[in-house]
C-alpha cells in the first residue's frame, strides 16, 4: 500500500471518512430489508 503511505494526513483523514461512510452505507442497505421483514411480518 505504497500509495497510502504517500498521502499526507489530510488526505488520509478524508480517505478514512469515505471508507467509513461506504461501510456504514453498505451495512444499512443490508439491514433495512431485514428490519422491515421483522416489523411487517
Amino acid at each position: 500500500m505504497k500509495w497510502y503511505d504517500d498521502m499526507n494526513q489530510q488526505e488520509k483523514r478524508s480517505f478514512k471518512k469515505v471508507i467509513t461512510i461506504c461501510a456504514v452505507g453498505a451495512i444499512l442497505i443490508l439491514l433495512i430489508p431485514v428490519f422491515f421483514h421483522a416489523i411487517f411480518k
